[in-house]
């Protein structure tokens, strides 16, 4: 067998360009990579707090208009009641002081100013009275409607008078109100209507 003779100072007859580039080229690629692998790393970080903030946002809108309805019907039903409370009694005691006559006694009033409604049971010496009374709402010009509830005779009183039930809506006051003078004047004079047991 023959012997195998290695020479350590022979130097090579040409440089491996190649194999270096190879190598050179590999680290590169190796480097490019894992930049790569950085960037997309904080890329997702990136995405990932966006969506966070994204979300939070969602739920601050949500918390927001969730606070906003569950606080409107309050809202709006504070400012209706504080809206009625302006509300002024005058124009339905100027409408009933404009028809009533002595010969008309109330015996329950009832005054709506949000639904601008009167109620009322009367006596009257006849039904022509209450019918007269009707006509009298209806030429009204701040009236709106008139319904006669019902309309008999009174059984049991010698005199027979008219009762009747009737309701009025007005309309939105067409005119400044009346001040509080006549307003509380008018009251009284419905009051003192209202106290009469009858009329004879």
């Amino acid at each position: 067998m023959k012997k195998l003779q290695l020479d350590f100072h022979l130097r090579p007859a040409q440089t491996p360009w190649l194999g270096l580039l190879l190598c050179v080229l590999g680290v590169i690629a190796v480097l490019w990579v894992m930049t790569q692998i950085d960037v997309a790393k904080e890329q997702k970080n990136q995405l990932e707090l966006q969506e966070d903030n994204i979300a939070l946002r969602i739920k601050q809108r949500d918390s927001k208009i969730k606070a906003e309805l569950n606080a409107s019907p309050v809202s709006a039903k504070v400012e209706k009641i504080r809206r009625d409370q302006l509300l002024s009694h005058a124009p339905a005691f100027d409408l009933l002081e404009r028809v009533w006559e002595q010969n008309i006694a109330f015996s329950r009033l009832e005054i709506a100013t949000v639904e601008r409604d009167i109620k009322m049971d009367l006596e009257a010496k006849s039904l022509n009275d209450v019918l007269l009374l009707v006509d009298r709402f209806e030429a009204a010009p701040e009236t709106k409607h008139v319904t006669l509830a019902r309309n008999s005779l009174k059984i049991g009183d010698p005199h027979r008078p008219a009762v009747a039930a009737i309701e009025v809506l007005w309309l939105a006051d067409r005119a400044a109100p009346a001040n509080n003078a006549s307003a509380a004047s008018t009251a009284s004079r419905v009051h003192s209507a209202s106290a009469a047991s009858g009329v004879h």
